[in-house]
């Protein structure tokens, strides 16, 4: 009946026609589809997005020889206007190219699961004036996981950005599932036989040793065996202290050549340095703080998981407050503390309750195939997303902006969430 009702009235040579047209609007409107809407931002203020790529022409590419080494920024700022100009342009989540998203899927066997990605829109404007007030704004430096996706991070950029902050995704091409090199061309984590780059495995090699390591760290109950521990597994980590050494050096160079002109030149002109925080997710957060470390342009770094911290903490002190974000993976809550503790000038330490690695990125609200893999904890996908936000906001707010934090201080805490400052 249905068939004879949609075919009322058109000739038999028609009928076939039809239906192939039918299934094309059916197979359009699925593969335009959003896989998700990403969280509105909490702040008052609009968004701009912008994008650039420096070359750092002292070093060399170690996975593309004969090139010299490309760095990408996506900067989130506060823009000038509630309301879109005309012909400016809503930035997609995926910025630069699907291939950060299809590369991934392709190598972990996910088939077509998160193509829907390419339709969703963030809320912010390519390219869009700067806010006029105030002159400067205060600046956080965001580094991506190690082969992580560079676009699983919006939410939180995007946030930071309503409430008056410039945000700096340093991506690292082809130690990200994709970027864009100066060229234009896009580049991936991965070869031309779709398999994980040689450099890459040599450092994911190095790491098997890691879970029973932590575990056996957090299980001591002695500080001087937990630092034996630790300074044995890190003593092993030579490939991983040279990409500590390289997201380091990149970080540098960037905030050392921001653009000139252009709407990135525009952004960067508005960019407040004396008022930096740097941090990250899993390796991001961790050469985060080694920059902070090293550079004293850093007023406060905070760490989303990334365990445990290799470079020189574990021998330098760190000038500067420092919050560890722990997910709930077991036996890994509070692995590196042997080192902040005696590190950094203040130390912050954060547990989120029914949380895995990935739950302080955007790739919960994904869903999908993952979640049946168990890549994620027991939390809300939503709640997630607002309990990454408002710990690192109420971090740098107070640290930076000099606004104190209900959430650290205690005052006012949400569930799930332990804060404790340790004391040295």
């Amino acid at each position: 009946r249905s068939n004879q009702f949609a075919f009322r009235g058109k000739p038999d040579c028609m009928k076939p026609i039809a239906f192939a047209l039918a299934l094309a609007v059916t197979s359009f409107a699925q593969t335009t589809t959003p896989l998700f809407e990403l969280p509105a931002p909490t702040g008052k203020l609009p968004i701009g997005t912008a994008r650039w790529v420096v070359t750092d022409a002292s070093r060399d590419e170690i996975f593309a020889p004969g090139k010299k080494h490309d760095i990408e920024i996506i900067a989130w700022y506060p823009s000038s206007g509630a309301t879109r100009v005309p012909g400016s342009i809503s930035a997609p989540y995926v910025r630069d190219s699907m291939e950060e998203v299809v590369s991934f899927a392709r190598l972990a066997r996910l088939g077509d699961a998160f193509n829907g990605l390419e339709w969703v829109q963030t809320h912010a404007t390519i390219d869009a004036e700067p806010a006029q007030s105030p002159a400067r704004f205060p600046v956080i430096l965001f580094q991506h996981g190690y082969t992580g996706l560079p676009s699983s991070h919006t939410a939180l950029m995007e946030d930071l950005a309503s409430h008056g902050w410039a945000v700096l995704n340093l991506i690292h091409p082809y130690e990200a599932t994709g970027a864009i090199l100066a060229d234009g061309n896009v580049v991936t984590f991965t070869d031309e036989k779709n398999a994980m780059r040689g450099p890459i495995m040599d450092v994911l090699n190095e790491w098997g040793p890691e879970g029973g390591t932590m575990e056996k760290i957090t299980a001591a109950a002695d500080d001087a065996e937990k630092e034996k521990l630790m300074r044995g597994y890190l003593a092993a980590l030579k490939n991983t202290d040279q990409v500590v050494k390289r997201w380091t050096l990149d970080a540098k160079y960037a905030l050392d050549h921001l653009p000139k002109s252009g709407a990135p030149g525009r952004i960067a002109s508005r960019l407040d340095l004396s008022r930096l925080g740097v941090a990250g997710h899993s390796m991001g957060g961790v050469a985060g703080a080694q920059f902070c470390v090293e550079d004293r342009r850093c007023k406060a770094a905070l760490n989303l998981d990334g365990i445990p911290q290799y470079g020189t903490m574990i021998d330098t002190k760190m000038p500067a407050p420092f919050l560890m974000v722990y997910s709930g993976r077991p036996g890994r809550a509070g692995a590196s503390d042997i080192i902040y503790t005696r590190a950094a000038s203040k130390y912050y330490r954060v547990d989120v309750a029914e949380t895995l690695h990935l739950d302080f990125t955007d790739m919960n609200l994904w869903g999908g195939p993952l979640r049946q893999r168990g890549a994620y904890g027991k939390i809300d996908p939503a709640r997630a997303a607002d309990v990454t936000r408002t710990i690192v906001r109420e971090f740098f707010g107070q640290e930076i902006l000099k606004q104190p934090s209900a959430l650290l201080s205690g005052k006012q805490p949400m569930t799930g969430v332990t804060v404790v400052e340790v004391k040295k």
